[in-house]
């Protein structure tokens, strides 16, 4: 019996290290990975949820916050604003002729507000 659980306390914990380590890959140096539905404050105020948001066009997102508009990420039924970085790099993403209104925002969740270092695309089964 004394010979069976020392290999099995091993076989335990690298199974928890190997956990741990996938886990800490969602979190990379930059912050989390949030995948939602971007959509400009203005149109933000009718919608509820990322469902309803995702019907949502880039190019109404682009038009509506071209000057001092801010930008929403809809994860769920959650909706986060971006700080102010984030405001500036969602302008320069959903500028693009290619835009997605699904993407993956890469930050820091504080409250209700994402300090972002990047957004793209969201892969298209995500």
């Amino acid at each position: 019996m004394r010979k069976l659980i020392l290999p099995l306390a091993a076989v335990l914990a690298l199974g928890m290290s190997v956990r741990f380590v996938a886990a800490a890959d969602d979190k990379d140096s930059k912050g989390e990975k949030i995948t939602g539905v971007l959509v400009d404050d203005h149109c933000a105020k009718n919608f509820k949820t990322e469902k309803d948001a995702s019907k949502h066009k880039a190019s109404c997102a682009a038009k509506c916050a071209k000057d001092d508009g801010e930008f929403v990420l809809f994860q769920g039924d959650k909706q986060f604003k971006l700080d102010k970085k984030g405001n500036e790099l969602a302008k320069e993403y959903i500028s693009k002729k290619d835009a997605k209104t699904k993407v993956t925002v890469t930050g820091e969740k504080e409250g209700d507000e994402i300090k972002v270092t990047d957004i793209m695309a969201a892969p298209a089964n995500g």
